[in-house]
């Protein structure tokens, strides 16, 4: 009898062993990235199953209501972040201006956005270039600058009724709704980057279905309008292609390639080193299709205590080689709240710019120095946001004009 017990405990603390084996060590650097489609190009075929599904309108109506893909995938999108709440998964939520739009045409959709965001979930910008099947309307081409590539475009920019004005007027309704809700947008998964990448977004992701894609090192580009961080994602989706590129149509194929997908991140969970991330995105339409596949994905990492968190969560922490240097005391801005003048201070610091509540730069600047003084005494009173780069990283800070 007593050795069957000592077997019994033997095997129930072999059990325990091998659950620590795995549980432990994979609490990593994680993110799960959620894309939100603009949902405007009649040809996507998926948007128009979508479409044809919920509402029977004809894909044409799109052109003459932008915001029915939005209006079909809210309730979803409410069930996403209720589920993911209901495992402690923190989502980057990458919205395409159009679900912005939507979102501020109603407080109580604000004020659930904002309860999304303070229960720590993400506020970031997702946008397709005019070169992307689902063009959301938006772009810096055209705008007098000339591209090489913009012959291939002119005409889906002038003749299929999509256009809908420059990046700024899109990085607009995103800004409207980070000020109603008191957040900032550093973070972003924008297409077409060289071009139409707002100046404020220094976080930047991109990736697709290699399992190259899912663990990587952040890295940095050097872009016209300043150094930003890039990290790769690796991709889960509901619909997938064939080799002429081609979209399949059939649901059984779509819920297999995407299972497999899934099963290749939950195999790979711990294998990322400390200044690794590994990226995740899908769509809000994939959740929307088989919101099983991702609730399975939101268990699996709950039941082995995979603390994941937000892009600028992740990137401010010291073990990616990214230092939070406000948090340090390296870089430091005085005095804030301030009356006019702030004097910003710190090793190697090389460049800043200052940007209003509306998204407009006010300031950029070169720094040669270990201090930089910024006069805001002609500006309105309000919250700003500065972005600081240096030699180690980028730092973003909000400061308080009063």
């Amino acid at each position: 009898m007593i050795k069957k017990y000592i077997r019994r405990f033997y095997c129930f603390t072999t059990i325990l062993l091998i659950i620590s084996s795995v549980t432990i060590g994979q609490n990593k650097n994680i993110f799960i990235m959620v894309h939100f489609e603009a949902g405007r190009n009649t040809s996507h075929s998926l948007i128009n199953e979508i479409l044809f599904d919920e509402l029977g309108y004809p894909p044409d109506s799109l052109r003459t209501n932008n915001l029915y893909f939005q209006r079909v995938t809210w309730l979803s999108t409410v069930h996403m972040i209720e589920t993911a709440d209901t495992f402690n998964i923190k989502l980057t939520l990458a919205l395409q201006s159009q679900m912005a739009e939507y979102i501020l045409q109603d407080t109580d959709k604000i004020n659930l956005f904002n309860n999304w965001i303070d229960n720590g979930h993400e506020f970031a910008m997702h946008h397709h270039g005019i070169n992307h099947i689902d063009w959301g309307g938006y772009t810096n081409r055209f705008q007098g600058t000339s591209y090489p590539d913009d012959y291939l475009w002119e005409d889906k920019f002038q003749n299929s009724g999509l256009n809908r004005g420059n990046m700024q007027e899109s990085f607009n309704y995103v800004q409207q709704l980070a000020n109603a809700i008191n957040d900032s947008v550093v973070t972003g998964c924008i297409t077409d980057t060289q071009i139409d990448k707002p100046d404020q977004v220094i976080y930047l992701t991109d990736g697709g279905k290699s399992p190259n894609d899912l663990i990587a090192k952040p890295d940095t580009l050097i872009l016209p309008g300043g150094t930003i961080y890039f990290l790769s994602h690796f991709q889960i989706a509901s619909v997938s292609k064939d080799e002429n590129n081609e979209i399949i149509e059939d649901d059984i194929i779509n819920r297999q390639m995407a299972t497999q997908s899934l099963n290749y991140v939950m195999d790979n969970l711990g294998q990322s080193d400390d200044n690794e991330i590994m990226g995740i995105v899908f769509h809000v339409f994939d959740y929307y299709r088989f919101s099983d596949i991702y609730r399975d994905l939101f268990n699996f990492f709950n039941q082995n205590e995979v603390n994941n968190k937000s892009i600028k969560g992740l990137m401010n922490e010291t073990s990616l080689g990214i230092h939070n240097n406000y948090a340090k005391g390296d870089i430091k801005i005085y005095p804030n709240p301030s009356k006019g003048l702030f004097t910003v201070q710190g090793d190697d610091l090389q460049f800043i710019e200052i940007v209003n509540i509306n998204g407009q730069i006010i300031n950029k600047s070169l720094i040669k120095d270990k201090q930089f003084n910024i006069d805001l005494s002609k500006q309105p009173k309000g919250v700003y946001l500065v972005k600081i780069v240096t030699g180690s990283g980028i730092v973003t800070r909000k400061i308080i004009l009063d």
